[in-house]
């Protein structure tokens, strides 16, 4: 009579033959993300992330292009490119300097007399009270004019001066000092470009370091210096 059940000889033999397919790794060293499902997961938000990076890149090239095509193509140092490198250098740094000009008047008046305020909140309390709102933006005029003018300098002056170079050492050396090259040419531009804010910076300080302000407003404080001490002034 045949036994109701299987021995173990058989079970054996049985389940020898049936091998779970786990997969090939790629590498013996490399780990079996198909085994985790939280690898997985992550695996997919990058995916998803890989694309939502890409249809932002593509709508970020349909504006760009759509920009382009209002304002016109601007040919790469030619005028109208180097006007804007201006315009843009203008908008960078003269607006920007602004906004700081109650920073940069407590710093002025501390470095000539460090016991004058303890802190900067307490510096702008005591303007505030003694000279009104307007005192804390004391030489903002002289630092919007000053640095607008610096800005235009340093990113005109930087790719005028970038081609000028390149031109002058020719295609071979350029290739060769491409970043020492760069490196001239953006020296060069802020050469210039201090120059130019120089009379400015003048005024500001002159302006910020005096109580009450020794000066009503930029061109005036230009016109005073140069009066009384030559355009050396």
């Amino acid at each position: 009579m045949p036994p109701l059940f299987p021995t173990q000889a058989i079970l054996h033999d049985l389940f020898a033959q049936v091998k779970p397919d786990l997969g090939t790794p790629k590498s013996s060293y490399e780990a079996r993300t198909d085994r985790y499902s939280a690898w997985s997961a992550v695996d997919d938000m990058k995916s998803r992330a890989g694309s939502l990076s890409n249809e932002a890149q593509k709508e970020f090239q349909k504006a760009s292009q759509a920009a382009q095509a209002k304002a016109g193509e601007i040919e790469p140092y030619s005028a109208k490119y180097y006007a804007a490198c201006t315009l843009g250098g203008m908008l960078a740094c003269g607006p920007t300097h602004t906004a700081v000009t109650p920073l940069d008047l407590v710093k002025c008046r501390r470095q000539v007399d460090s016991k004058m305020y303890k802190g900067n909140f307490e510096a702008w309390s005591k303007i505030a009270r003694a000279e009104g709102f307007r005192g804390v933006f004391t030489g903002w005029s002289p630092t919007f004019f000053g640095y607008s003018a610096q800005g235009a300098f340093k990113y005109g002056g930087y790719e005028f001066f970038k081609k000028f170079y390149s031109d002058l050492a020719g295609e071979d050396l350029v290739y060769r000092y491409k970043t020492s090259l760069y490196l001239a040419a953006s020296a060069s531009a802020e050469f210039f470009a201090d120059i130019a804010l120089c009379p400015f910076e003048a005024v500001k300080v002159r302006m910020q370091t005096t109580i009450p302000p020794v000066f009503s407003g930029t061109f005036s404080g230009i016109s005073a210096i140069t009066a009384k001490e030559g355009t050396a002034g």
